[in-house]
Protein backbone atom coordinates (compact mmCIF):
# COMPACT_ATOMS: atom_id res chain seq x y z
CA UNK A 1 0.00 0.00 0.00
CA UNK A 2 1.56 3.58 -0.74
CA UNK A 3 1.94 5.62 2.06
CA UNK A 4 -0.29 7.09 4.45
CA UNK A 5 -3.20 5.64 2.48
CA UNK A 6 -4.55 2.63 5.11
CA UNK A 7 -7.20 4.85 6.18
CA UNK A 8 -8.65 4.41 2.89
CA UNK A 9 -7.68 1.44 1.94
CA UNK A 10 -9.56 -0.71 4.80
CA UNK A 11 -12.00 -1.61 4.32
CA UNK A 12 -13.74 -2.49 7.12
CA UNK A 13 -12.39 0.76 9.16
CA UNK A 14 -13.61 3.08 6.17
CA UNK A 15 -16.77 1.75 6.21
CA UNK A 16 -17.45 -1.71 9.14
CA UNK A 17 -15.95 0.10 12.29
CA UNK A 18 -17.43 3.75 11.39
CA UNK A 19 -20.76 2.49 11.23
CA UNK A 20 -20.17 0.21 14.90
CA UNK A 21 -18.71 3.55 16.65
CA UNK A 22 -21.62 5.48 15.31
CA UNK A 23 -24.33 2.58 16.32
CA UNK A 24 -22.57 2.22 19.97
CA UNK A 25 -22.30 5.95 20.45
CA UNK A 26 -26.02 5.78 20.33
CA UNK A 27 -26.40 3.36 22.70
CA UNK A 28 -24.20 4.84 25.29
CA UNK A 29 -26.59 7.98 25.22
CA UNK A 30 -29.62 5.94 25.42
CA UNK A 31 -28.12 4.73 28.92
CA UNK A 32 -27.12 7.59 29.99
CA UNK A 33 -30.41 8.98 29.03
CA UNK A 34 -31.45 6.11 31.30
CA UNK A 35 -29.46 7.67 33.97
CA UNK A 36 -26.03 5.55 33.58
CA UNK A 37 -23.19 7.72 34.04
CA UNK A 38 -20.87 4.67 34.52
CA UNK A 39 -20.68 1.98 31.95
CA UNK A 40 -19.09 -1.66 33.91
CA UNK A 41 -18.94 -4.69 31.53
CA UNK A 42 -22.20 -5.90 33.01
CA UNK A 43 -23.35 -2.68 30.99
CA UNK A 44 -21.33 -2.55 28.19
CA UNK A 45 -21.83 -6.44 27.32
CA UNK A 46 -24.94 -6.06 25.93
CA UNK A 47 -25.19 -2.56 24.79
CA UNK A 48 -22.00 -3.85 22.32
CA UNK A 49 -23.76 -7.19 20.72
CA UNK A 50 -26.76 -5.36 20.24
CA UNK A 51 -24.84 -3.00 18.29
CA UNK A 52 -22.46 -5.42 17.50
CA UNK A 53 -25.18 -7.23 15.48
CA UNK A 54 -27.09 -5.08 14.46
CA UNK A 55 -24.18 -3.68 11.86
CA UNK A 56 -22.06 -6.86 11.21
CA UNK A 57 -24.23 -7.60 8.12
CA UNK A 58 -23.29 -9.00 5.09
CA UNK A 59 -24.41 -5.84 3.36
CA UNK A 60 -22.84 -3.55 5.16
CA UNK A 61 -19.21 -5.32 5.13
CA UNK A 62 -19.62 -6.13 1.09
CA UNK A 63 -20.63 -1.89 0.94
CA UNK A 64 -17.17 -1.49 3.00
CA UNK A 65 -14.96 -3.13 0.18
CA UNK A 66 -16.70 -1.45 -2.44
CA UNK A 67 -16.51 1.88 -0.96
CA UNK A 68 -12.48 1.51 -1.22
CA UNK A 69 -12.91 0.69 -4.66
CA UNK A 70 -11.16 -2.60 -3.74
CA UNK A 71 -14.12 -5.17 -4.53
CA UNK A 72 -15.11 -4.64 -7.31
CA UNK A 73 -11.73 -3.95 -8.61
CA UNK A 74 -11.63 -0.28 -9.56
CA UNK A 75 -8.02 1.20 -9.58
CA UNK A 76 -9.14 4.42 -10.96
CA UNK A 77 -11.73 4.67 -7.80
CA UNK A 78 -8.68 3.75 -5.47
CA UNK A 79 -6.59 6.04 -6.88
CA UNK A 80 -8.74 9.29 -6.98
CA UNK A 81 -9.01 8.60 -3.44
CA UNK A 82 -5.17 8.95 -2.69
CA UNK A 83 -3.49 12.81 -2.66
CA UNK A 84 -0.76 11.14 -5.46
CA UNK A 85 2.06 14.10 -6.33
CA UNK A 86 4.23 12.06 -8.88
CA UNK A 87 7.78 13.78 -9.11
CA UNK A 88 10.31 13.40 -11.58
CA UNK A 89 13.59 12.57 -9.92
CA UNK A 90 16.72 14.69 -10.79
CA UNK A 91 18.88 13.20 -13.00
CA UNK A 92 21.98 12.60 -11.42
CA UNK A 93 25.24 14.82 -12.70
CA UNK A 94 28.83 13.40 -12.71
CA UNK A 95 30.00 14.88 -9.79
CA UNK A 96 27.05 12.54 -7.84
CA UNK A 97 28.58 9.35 -9.60
CA UNK A 98 31.59 9.66 -8.07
Amino acid sequence: MPPHSSHILQPLDVGYFSLLKTAYGRQVKKLMRNQFNHITKIEFLPAFRDTFNASITEKNIQESFQGTGLVLFDPDEVILKLDVQLRTPTPLTVQDTL
